[in-house]
């Protein structure tokens, strides 16, 4: 005779409860119906009351062992037919040293012993924040499998593991396809960012959007109580992400630049340049001025001509001057499509400084930057300069929006 308790009821989430507007949110409606075991394997035994995926399968979740590196690495090869351009993820064993640090996370997805795709997080907990990426899954399985519960549950284990940790979360979603940046806004991640022609996919080029998700206490107890001080140029994205999460006052800025040119002109005989190359063809550049512990660095990737990554630390606006008109040579010596760049939301000189020198404000980042001293977090804008025309891109309505706002800075 059968019992009740051998009879598994799929437990049933409202569609309304997607979209949730922040971290906690998600949890509250997802923790109850999911074991977050993955060393036994998470069974994604639920279902949603929409037609959302509900003739698909719904893969068994695993966190990925070191043994695993080689299958993680294949599916990366065989998905995007040995041309992605973040090499490092077709070695097996830069994988293995991927899964065995504790900033590195990758979530298989399996049906009986078959992996059939793979999901990843870096953590970053010096600025207590996450990156979520590298969804991939085998070409044979795709449109077969869940993919929206597949990434709910991969968002559930690690938005639970590391609650206390991580009070942010970013991806980046391609605009070629607009079904990954649904599949996150399910999970309560907004677009807040615009990078035309960032990346280069099946020999196309692509732009992209940043989305971000975050703990309520994020927002509500640790960002910076200072009025943001904004330039024009970078008013469209914060009315864009005050919108979503209702930022407060900002104040908007007209910097007059007095630069010293006899100053600059010191400081660009005292300019120095490193240049490490690794194995994967990933240039790290390191400026500096002698006498100074101003810096600026960043990475260009050869293969796809961008520069990004790119962090510095000035004591002027002179040494920033100089630091950018270096920083457009390389743009020109290596032919670069698109570079970025984030910029406290505080420093309406800098801000100023790169618009003169081409870079556009296109996105918005509430809580970017995490200072230990005071234990709050700094708002930054995005900027970025790209080249060539931009693919009309595939986005959905809060995209749109953002990119609407954009258009005559894109167009510039």
């Amino acid at each position: 005779m059968i019992s009740p308790e051998t009879i598994s009821i799929p437990k049933i989430i409202s569609h309304q409860k997607l979209n949730p507007g922040s971290v906690d949110e998600f949890l509250d409606v997802f923790l109850h119906v999911l074991d977050l075991d993955l060393e036994k394997g998470m069974e994604l035994d639920f279902t949603i009351d929409s037609k959302l995926g509900s003739d698909k399968i719904s893969p068994t979740l695993y966190l990925a062992k070191p043994k695993d590196a080689v299958e993680i690495s294949t599916i990366c090869k065989e998905v995007y037919e040995g041309k992605y351009p973040y090499k490092e993820i077709e070695d097996p064993k830069e994988v293995k040293k991927m899964i065995e640090s504790p900033e590195n996370h990758f979530i298989l997805f399996k049906i009986e012993e078959d992996i059939v795709g793979c999901f990843r997080c870096a953590l970053d907990f010096e600025n207590r924040k996450g990156y979520t990426g590298g969804f991939m899954v085998r070409k044979e399985y795709q449109g077969i499998i869940d993919v929206t519960k597949s990434i709910i549950g991969s968002y559930a284990w690690m938005w639970s593991t590391y609650k206390d940790e991580i009070l942010m979360w970013y991806c980046e979603n391609r605009t070629a396809h607009a079904a990954s940046q649904y599949i996150t806004s399910v999970c309560g991640i907004n677009t807040v960012a615009f990078f035309p022609n960032k990346d280069v996919f099946f020999n196309k080029v692509e732009s992209d959007v940043m989305g971000v998700v975050f703990r309520e206490k994020a927002l509500n107890g640790y960002r910076e109580h200072q009025t943001p001080l904004l330039i024009r140029n970078a008013l469209d994205s914060f009315l864009h992400c005050d919108n979503l999460y209702n930022l407060g006052n900002f104040q908007l800025v007209s910097p007059d630049l007095h630069l010293d040119y006899q100053k600059i002109a010191s400081m660009q005989k005292k300019f120095r340049k490193d240049v490490i190359k690794d194995k994967y063809g990933y240039q790290y550049f390191q400026f500096f001025i002698t006498g100074t512990k101003s810096y600026f660095s960043f990475l260009h990737t050869p293969c796809i001509q961008n520069l990004e990554k790119t962090k510095y630390h000035v004591n002027s606006p002179e040494e920033l001057y100089v630091y950018l008109e270096e920083f457009l040579k390389v743009i020109k010596e290596n032919s670069i499509r698109y570079s970025e760049v984030f910029v406290s939301a505080f420093s309406p000189e800098h801000q100023q400084l790169f618009y003169e020198f081409g870079f556009r404000a296109r996105g918005y980042m509430p809580c970017w930057s995490y200072r230990k001293e005071d234990k709050s977090f700094e708002d930054y804008v995005v900027f970025n300069y790209f080249e060539g025309n931009v693919p009309r891109p595939e986005l959905l309505p809060a995209g749109q929006e953002l990119v609407d706002m954009l258009n005559v800075q894109i167009n510039t």
